[in-house]
């Protein structure tokens, strides 16, 4: 099955309408494609200007169900989300997750809370290195994003994680950590630990590959989730038209099976369903 189960449009931060992803993937050959999103936050924290993008607007929510009967006797169309965490709003997150029907919801973990307010984590070196500083250090900033993590897989309100080493974005030649140091590996296999103990999916996503030539996440990591026989699920984590390739979805099956994955799942309904490699 061709597909990518993470993809943007201009109901976020995409740059292509949802039809013109829709014909994309046709192009592509896919036989399916998901919609995912990202959905506001709370006015009052300011992230995404209180709405600058106007992400997940009523006109968008509006759009894809016409186009799912357009397109449906040549590709099929999910409908999902990628919901980001906030430890301050779990029943804001809860609510807003129960008033679509949801195929499918990503949570990810893209900003974090200093000094009252929230910065996001991965935008650049310039601003990994200030945030390092505001939280005390790489190792203690690090921490915080794994912190938040685990707590977003212990809401329960999500069916994957979104590319979990995301906070490697930025450390290009390990400018900042190595992911071989002890503390940098127990705070990722306490993440995966959880992923299992819950239930839930990880996802390999492609976008690591265009920001720091690596999926996220790490190879070792998927290595480390197949031992815990935790389920995964493929992404490209498309924004621009450039990001739809077959490609990169290619590149990350590989990972996968490298890895000694035979299968991956996707979601309708929130309910799983497992596809052959």
């Amino acid at each position: 099955m061709i597909h990518s189960t993470h993809n943007h449009s201009t109901g976020s931060d995409g740059k292509l309408t949802p039809e013109q992803v829709i014909l994309k993937a046709i192009d592509l050959g896919w036989d399916y494609v998901y919609f995912t999103d990202h959905y506001f936050m709370p006015e009052e924290t300011k992230i995404d200007a209180g709405g600058k993008f106007s992400f997940f607007n009523e006109n968008y929510i509006k759009e894809i169900k016409p186009l799912q009967k357009k397109y449906s006797n040549k590709i099929k169309i999910y409908f999902g989300v990628e919901m980001g965490w906030l430890e301050e709003y779990p029943g804001w997150i809860k609510n807003e997750i129960n008033k679509h029907e949801f195929d499918y919801v990503i949570g990810s973990v893209h900003d974090l809370k200093i000094e009252e307010k929230y910065t996001y984590i991965d935008s650049g070196v310039e601003n990994f290195r200030d945030n390092a500083k505001k939280f005390g250090g790489v190792k203690f900033f690090v921490k915080e994003y794994f912190n938040q993590m685990k707590l977003m897989i212990q809401s329960g309100l999500y069916d994957c994680v979104g590319h979990l080493d995301a906070i490697k974005g930025s450390n290009k030649n390990n400018e900042f950590f190595s992911e071989t140091e002890d503390w940098y590996k127990k705070e990722v296999l306490k993440v995966l630990d959880l992923i299992k103990k819950h239930n839930i999916v990880m996802e390999i996503n492609a976008s690591g590959i265009r920001k720091c030539n690596e999926q996220f996440p790490s190879l070792w990591i998927i290595k480390e989730a197949r031992k815990r026989d935790i389920p995964i699920t493929l992404g490209l984590d498309a924004h621009w038209e450039k990001h739809y390739t077959n490609n990169d979805m290619d590149k990350i099956t590989e990972i996968a099976k490298q890895a000694g994955y035979n299968e991956a799942v996707r979601f309708e309904k929130r309910k799983k369903i497992k596809e052959q490699l």
